[in-house]
């Protein structure tokens, strides 16, 4: 069925929601299968019942639709509602499309009625409706409405056809339309309605907890005439004597917000969603104002096929808290957190996807997050640091860290099929840094921003050296990038590219050996020509196997010295990864002080540090732990080749038990320690070679038929 692609008809029209609706009679109920797509966000009610919402973000080119089943339908009148948030070209948020004029196509099919997206629907506009863009410089669009103002009609034309079934038709190759494709994704649907806990309350204001850090929807009921303030707050803050205990309520709740006014009694609910723990709501008589407030959770719809407990309370905590904190940050796209930018960078992307292929079989949206920084590379071959987005803003390491993405997917998955495709854009960034080495064979700092980590005495994040100067870091990210670029190539097919890259790692290498290395010191330099040492040059030396075996070894000897830097949460993950690489797997239970800190401090999501006060509460790429307990507690691990290896370690424990998903199937572990030994239990699908290497070292295969081994020992 082909249906018309429907716009305002005007040139621009400013900010705002705008209400397409259209009533349509029916001789019988049935089911209908919908498709929707519109040019911002929307909602979608059918005879005011909610149906879904969306789209999902997506590159610039390729802009995805949904497809719902609905029972909505009754016999005789049926309003179709579809409410759009549009956001002008001219507005900065990197959390929405930027368009001319709100545009829809729609389409309701069942065995006997075709409903379709035309001229003759209502358009109307709420005139109360404003965004406010500049208020803190949020990147998100929080509301400011008053209903007081009344609606506006437009009049509405088709710009055109959209076959759902058949997608885009091109006359000489010149598309009638937009590029539209199927969400790739599971759709957000919010969870069961839940209350607020009350905090406190007056003749003017009332202050609510959720009980927990949350993304979620919010719906409020407001008496007629009011005029109501909704703040939204990660904790309540002090100026004085903060000691960044999360539910202490002694401070202030200061923030993002709503405003609204309303002219009759009205559920109001913000748009998109909102990120919080606490909610302040201010007006006159509040008391009488308020009729209602309650939320639902609102994040990607995760199916937990990775479990995990354990005899340290600490431990279960950390668990569950970088659950949360995933939840928090992983929407439509991966988000670095979801107060206040919402962005998905590369770095924290790379991080987080690890992270959720612990917890979830279901990839769909690291494949997500890969194609759709794909998609954003430009003709330099670098990627843009942060997509989608509507600014360009490019990191050029993090170009590289799309590389150990892209890596680490198909190695959780073996999707090759979709590293071929993007084989080219692969090559492309490897290129980029391949022509612009220096003479002496090293990347140089540039440009563009050359963050590597918010570490203390570093500009913006950018290892101390002035432009055109070798950055060691840089290099050593390209040497690794050249590692996982070569095994990709060769899984691929592509043996020649991948021998070419393996060429190109040994001469990068020995730059970096022959340029970098302090011999008095016996650690690598920041930069050539900086006598100056950070944690992340002994943690990418060994990552990218410039050094290896014993020198690797005595390179993590260094990394409590005065004088070298020191990492941030987010290369924590890289740090355990180099300790891992090491044999050092205990020393990473030794290094969970900053976690700890923050579990005394009450905290339901991981802060970016873990300091007092932090800028953000919740942060993705700080949700580590979990991943350590998940692939080095239970030791549960993949690789290419098809075999599951059981690897677990003690860390301090008497027992641990848990799943982990692979793309073998669920794999579950138990074990314990006590006076008697070491006894372990494993379940793991059938038709896949297994091992289990014990905590001595012993190694032990399972039959191809087995699916449960016990094995007791020290």
């Amino acid at each position: 069925m082909k249906s018309n692609f429907v716009c305002i008809n005007e040139n621009f029209v400013p900010e705002g929601v705008y209400e397409f609706s259209k009533t349509i009679k029916l001789e019988k109920k049935e089911n209908f299968k919908i498709n929707i797509y519109t040019s911002g966000i929307y909602l979608l009610k059918i005879n005011e019942r909610y149906i879904c919402e969306g789209p999902a973000k997506s590159s610039e080119d390729i802009r995805y639709y949904d497809t719902v089943i609905t029972d909505a339908f009754i016999k005789g009148d049926n309003e179709i509602k579809i409410v759009v948030m549009h956001v002008p070209c001219k507005k900065h948020f990197t959390t929405t499309y930027k368009t001319y004029v709100p545009e829809f196509i729609f389409e309701a099919i069942s065995e006997t009625y075709d409903i379709a997206s035309d001229e003759t629907w209502k358009c109307e506009k709420n005139n109360g409706f404003h965004l406010a863009e500049t208020r803190f410089n949020s990147v998100v669009p929080y509301e400011e409405i008053d209903f007081n103002q009344g609606k506006e009609n437009f009049e509405l034309v088709c710009k055109g056809i959209f076959d759902f079934e058949k997608g885009l038709e091109t006359f000489c190759g010149i598309a009638k339309g937009k590029e539209l494709a199927p969400r790739p994704i599971p759709m957000i649907i919010p969870e069961e309605e839940k209350e607020f806990n009350v905090v406190k309350s007056g003749d003017n204001f009332v202050e609510l907890d959720a009980g927990e850090y949350t993304t979620a929807k919010v719906y409020f009921t407001f008496k007629e005439n009011a005029d109501v303030k909704i703040i939204y707050a990660e904790r309540y803050k002090k100026e004085k004597d903060d000691k960044g205990i999360c539910d202490d309520d002694s401070g202030e709740i200061k923030g993002y917000f709503d405003a609204v006014k309303t002219k009759d009694k009205i559920c109001y609910s913000p748009f998109m969603f909102r990120s919080f723990r606490y909610i302040r709501i201010e007006a006159k008589n509040i008391k009488d104002v308020l009729l209602s407030a309650k939320f639902r959770k609102w994040h990607y719809p995760m199916t937990f096929d990775g479990k995990f407990a354990c005899s340290d309370e600490n431990f279960n905590k950390m668990y569950a808290v970088s659950e949360n904190t995933m939840l928090c940050c992983t929407h439509d796209t991966f988000y670095d957190c979801p107060y206040y930018e919402q962005r998905q960078y590369e770095m924290d992307s790379a991080i987080e996807a690890m992270i959720l292929m612990r917890m979830t079989k279901d990839t769909k949206i690291v494949k997500k997050c890969i194609e759709e920084f794909a998609a954003s590379q430009q003709p330099s071959g670098l990627l843009l640091s942060i997509y989608p987005s509507d600014r360009k803003q490019i990191i050029p390491g993090y170009s590289l860290y799309w590389i150990f993405m892209l890596y680490d997917y198909i190695q959780y998955t073996k999707d090759y099929e979709t590293a071929q495709k993007l084989i080219g854009n692969l090559d492309k960034i490897i290129t980029y840094f391949k022509m612009t080495l220096s003479a002496d064979g090293l990347i140089t700092k540039g440009i563009y921003w050359d963050f590597v980590d918010w570490v203390i005495g570093w500009d913006n994040g950018e290892p101390v050296t002035e432009k055109g100067k070798a950055i060691t870091v840089y290099s050593m990210y390209f040497a690794y990038a050249l590692l996982c670029a070569s095994k990709i190539c060769e899984k691929t097919g592509r043996k020649g590219l991948a021998e070419e890259y393996k060429e190109e790692y040994i001469k990068v290498k020995q730059s970096i050996k022959k340029n970098c290395y302090d011999e008095e010191k016996g650690m690598y330099k920041d930069s050539k020509d900086e006598s100056k040492y950070s944690v992340h040059t002994i943690i990418w030396a060994i990552l990218a196997e410039i050094e290896t075996g014993e020198d690797a070894v005595k390179l993590l000897g260094h990394l409590k010295d005065e004088d070298v830097a020191k990492a941030s949460f987010a290369m924590n993950f890289y740090l355990f990864r180099a300790l891992e690489k090491c044999g050092k797997t205990d020393e990473i239970f030794n290094n969970l002080e900053g976690w700890r800190q923050m579990i005394d401090m009450h905290c339901t999501t991981w802060r970016e540090r873990p300091n007092a006060n932090v800028r953000s509460e919740c942060h993705g790429w700080s949700s580590a732990p979990l991943y350590e307990f998940s692939s080095n507690v239970l030791g549960v691990k993949v690789g290419f080749n098809d075999e599951i290896t059981i690897n677990p370690h003690i860390a301090g424990l008497t027992f641990a038990k848990g799943t982990v998903p692979t793309r073998f199937g669920t794999v579950s572990v138990s074990w314990t320690n006590d006076e008697n030994g070491f006894k372990l239990n494993v379940k793991a699908p059938e038709g896949v070679a297994k091992k289990v290497i014990m905590p001595d070292g012993r190694v032990i295969d399972f039959s191809l038929s087995e699916t449960k081994i016990e094995v007791t020992g020290a």
